[in-house]
């Protein structure tokens, strides 16, 4: 065999970096200096708190609503679209449910129900809009933005409304009674369990259903998704009443986390959803993501902040840690994708030589 043949099928065993890779070494590494520092700055014996299971629980119950919204996020953008308004949809969910509750008279499980009700509706009718009317979803999202931002001032006039532990059995932790080795209590509220269990079914659609491969074909080339026989106008329509569910779930388990409704709940959540998206390897352009990406890259936003915290960093650090790490992933993510196109080019040329070597062998 000749070289270019045995290069070949060494290729075949060589291990391929995913984006899930990248952004899982970041999360790792960021976890790892953390901790250093700790160790280095900490009375000697003492453990760090950075990598204590109590800790580690609080990130997840903290990045729990972001994730989820993440999932909805991820779908939209492996379609081809985005949404700019999941932050302010969050602040009227939240409001209204507290309102309705509080107020309005309805009984706690009317307001949640009313509450997803109308978040599926706001998401459905851009999603609508986006679909039929072939817009960018970029105008029709920011539209809805502002649009939330002013029904939620309408519904509560700018106050504060408290729950008054209505929903403490979802904030409640499933175990009780056990510390870590730094003393601190460990808290599992079941939200958490819900964000786990929900990437666990996107991922299962998205990767074994005709449904998932459908959302894929139509972010990567809608013109070849239709001539396919794909619905694209209704895969894209589909994505965003998922992500309104999707926003709807998170919003409620978010209010079960803080226990108090206020306009600036949702304020700026956009950012954290979409970069958790990004960084997981969601590409803006569409046709390509991983979930578990997308649920890595929310657990990283939430360390980032909660490792910034333990520093005892102003939060002006925080943003640009936030920000750095984001361009590093992406960047990074780059890195990887040219090298591996490389990488398939090689391969495809020592084919070819291989197969050229054989013709000429032939003939000769």
């Amino acid at each position: 065999m000749s070289d270019s043949g045995e290069r070949i099928g060494k290729r075949k065993f060589e291990f391929h970096w995913s984006a899930n890779m990248n952004v899982l070494v970041i999360w790792v590494a960021f976890v790892l200096i953390i901790t250093l520092v700790q160790v280095f700055s900490l009375t000697p014996g003492k453990f760090p708190t950075m990598i204590a299971p109590a800790n580690l629980a609080n990130v997840l119950s903290q990045v729990s609503a972001t994730g989820i919204m993440a999932m909805g996020m991820a779908l939209i953008m492996i379609a081809g679209g985005i949404d700019l308004s999941v932050g302010m949809l969050t602040s009227f969910v939240v409001l209204y449910a507290a309102k309705s509750y509080t107020d309005y008279g309805l009984s706690l499980q009317a307001a949640l129900i009313t509450a997803v009700i109308f978040a599926i509706a706001f998401e459905a009718g851009m999603g609508f809009i986006v679909s039929r009317l072939n817009v960018e979803p970029f105008i029709i999202t920011l539209g809805g933005m502002i649009c939330f931002r002013g029904v939620a001032l309408l519904v509560v006039h700018s106050q504060e409304i408290s729950m008054k532990g209505a929903m403490d059995p979802l904030k409640t932790s499933v175990i009780t009674g056990v510390k870590d080795p730094a003393g601190l209590v460990v808290n599992v509220p079941p939200y958490i369990f819900i964000f786990i269990a929900i990437t666990v079914i996107i991922w299962i659609v998205m990767r074994f259903s005709k449904y998932g491969r459908r959302i894929y074909a139509v972010g990567a080339n809608k013109n070849a998704a239709y001539l396919a026989g794909i619905d694209v106008k209704n895969i894209i329509f589909s994505t965003y009443i998922l992500n309104g569910l999707l926003v709807a779930v998170a919003s409620l388990c978010l209010l079960a986390r803080v226990n108090t409704a206020i306009i600036t709940v949702g304020q700026n959540k956009e950012i954290d959803v979409i970069a958790s998206a990004v960084i997981g390897g969601v590409a803006l352009s569409g046709g390509k993501g991983s979930i578990w990406g997308v649920f890595i890259g929310a657990i990283l936003m939430g360390a980032i902040e909660n490792g910034m915290n333990i520093l005892r960093l102003n939060a002006e650090w925080q943003y640009v840690a936030k920000g750095l790490i984001i361009i590093g992933a992406v960047s990074a993510a780059a890195i990887v994708a040219n090298m591996q196109a490389k990488r398939q080019l090689r391969i495809k040329q020592d084919a070819s030589t291989l197969a050229t070597a054989a013709i000429d062998k032939a003939a000769g």
